[in-house]
């Protein structure tokens, strides 16, 4: 009976966790199994470590991709508007989480030596997924060889705190 305990309240603990802390209960998780099954805790402690880089990582990744999707969809259909044109946009992932929509207008368009490009103003409707992000956004995007891509660097606030 112990032994459907434990993983039930692991599973659980995952679940509640969220994307934060998934790698470091992951990583523990292992660890504590490794380190029992070879009976040295360094082998533990050293898989865990391993274990929790590795899960991080993925999760990152995973959603740097999903932000330049996003990017992507807003940037394309930017593109396909005029001056003054609003159109609703939206991205939905693989896996429900991360989805967002909105509505996107083209305020400027404006051609310079080296691109056309145009400025927008896009909104991010509250959702469950990202309760916290504020209403409206500018960006740039501007028309390349492979279509109209985004134009701006993200901020590093997250990164490098108030030091930007």
């Amino acid at each position: 009976m112990r032994r459907i305990r434990w993983p039930a309240l692991a599973g659980t603990a995952l679940v509640l966790a969220g994307c934060g802390s998934v790698g470091s209960l992951t990583g523990a998780v292992v660890g504590a199994v490794s380190g029992t099954a070879s009976g040295n805790p360094a082998v533990g402690v050293a898989v865990g470590i391993g274990i929790e880089a590795g899960v991080n990582e993925v999760i990152d990744t995973t959603l740097r991709h999903w932000q330049d999707q996003e990017q992507q969809e807003i940037a394309t259909l930017v593109g396909t508007l005029d001056q003054g044109q609003s159109r609703p946009w939206k991205i939905r992932h693989t896996i429900p989480y991360g989805n967002a929509q909105g509505q996107v207008t083209v305020v400027r368009a404006y051609a310079t030596a080296l691109a056309s490009c145009k400025e927008a103003v896009f909104s991010v409707d509250a959702s469950v997924d990202a309760p916290s992000r504020p209403p409206y956004f500018t960006t740039t995007v501007c028309k390349h060889a492979a279509g109209w891509q985004w134009a701006l660097a993200e901020p590093a606030v997250a990164r490098w705190g108030a030091l930007q």
